[in-house]
């Protein structure tokens, strides 16, 4: 009885791998039958975005041609609405703008209005302290002299070199992300320990005025970033402005040489010195020898950590050249740098006449000197 148990297990087990094995090869007799009906002959996907797959077979015309159709409309549309989109960007991106025919650097004044407002947004107050002040009415103790003193001291050396703000905005409308900017940068807002009935305090008329001549600024400089990264098609299109003030050496943001990886980005200074460039007229030494004042292999491909070396590398110091080829701009000097993504060459093609990506680099910053940059880029695609 156990060995017909074990004989009859044994038999069950078998015809069970087989009633599998036959599923399965009917299975794949199916599978290549459906292909060889529908006969598919391509895997189209949006450009970029393999989320939007278009599936086609071939369909014999009057003629006797071939000819795909999208088995899904509605993918379909959506494949087409992706490589619409992704060619629209890549026309913004590598279509520059006209302003860059000639040159990879321009500049534009933009005197800056009020500009002992914008100090309020680089100077780092201490509230707590002035409130006990105003509340404390006794005289300190020795040993409460001793002790801020020695408090004193360690923040003014700190108070030399640090980053103090750092305010981000993305705007679609010029007018809309100036006023966020002021907003953020909380230039006219009285915070509620500054009342003496704990409530924010309305602004005055001459507060009022100046905090719209200061956002009628912005808002120019805003729109005039946007007409050149548009291509003065689209005025607006998705971009983000970033506003950083800085005392001291914190506030040189990139020392070295460099060339930055978008198709153009605006560099103002409100306060303080602004970024040194070197445009494209300025950068040919010699344009029957094709001589570069930028060594750009060196630029692209350097491997030093000392940023002195390296500068002298990059732009080489001799014949006191750089001193004349290099721009500094000064407060105001709204400067449009051309980026990687809008040069005309291909990559190596270093000829005299190819319009390549402007090179700069943050000014040298003194111990306490303050500084306010204001940065705009365009919204990368996702």
């Amino acid at each position: 009885n156990q060995r017909a148990a074990q004989h009859k297990g044994y038999v069950q087990h078998t015809m069970t791998i087989a009633a599998a094995t036959r599923i399965i090869h009917w299975c794949i007799v199916l599978h290549l039958s459906l292909l060889q009906i529908i006969g598919i002959t391509s895997f189209q996907f949006g450009r970029n975005n393999p989320a939007f797959l278009c599936i086609s077979k071939s369909i014999p015309n009057a003629q006797g041609r071939t000819h795909d159709v999208a088995l899904s409309p509605l993918l379909a549309e959506l494949s087409s609405t992706v490589t619409t989109a992704d060619e629209q960007q890549q026309q913004e991106h590598h279509h520059r703008h006209a302003i860059f025919q000639h040159t990879n650097a321009v500049s534009k004044s933009f005197p800056i209005p009020h500009p002992d407002i914008w100090h309020k947004f680089v100077t780092p107050t201490s509230r707590e302290e002035e409130s006990n002040r105003n509340n404390n009415n006794s005289s300190p103790s020795f040993w409460e002299q001793l002790l801020s003193s020695a408090q004193n001291k360690v923040k003014n050396s700190e108070h030399q070199n640090q980053l103090v703000n750092d305010v981000t905005v993305q705007f679609d409308d010029a007018t809309t992300g100036a006023q966020e900017l002021v907003k953020q940068c909380q230039l006219f807002t009285q915070r509620s320990d500054d009342t003496t009935d704990g409530k924010q305090s309305t602004l005055l008329p001459e507060n009022t005025m100046m905090e719209q001549e200061i956002m009628q600024h912005l808002t120019d400089v805003l729109s005039y970033f946007q007409s050149v990264a548009g291509n003065d098609n689209r005025v607006n299109i998705k971009c983000q402005a970033r506003i950083v003030s800085s005392i001291g050496k914190n506030g040189i943001k990139c020392p070295r040489w460099h060339a930055d990886h978008v198709p153009v980005r605006l560099v103002m200074s409100i306060i303080g010195p602004g970024c040194e460039y070197i445009p494209h007229e300025a950068e040919i030494m010699d344009s029957s020898s094709n001589m570069r004042l930028v060594d750009r292999n060196a630029l692209n491909t350097l491997d030093e950590d000392d940023t002195r070396i390296a500068n002298d590398i990059i732009v080489p110091p001799n014949l006191n050249t750089e001193k004349t080829a290099v721009t500094s701009a000064k407060e105001g000097d709204a400067v449009l740098l051309m980026g990687r993504a809008w040069e005309e060459s291909s990559e190596g093609d270093f000829t005299d006449d190819a319009k390549l990506a402007a090179v700069h680099r943050s000014p040298l910053l003194s111990p306490g000197q303050e500084r306010i940059l204001l940065t705009v880029d365009l919204v990368p695609h996702l």
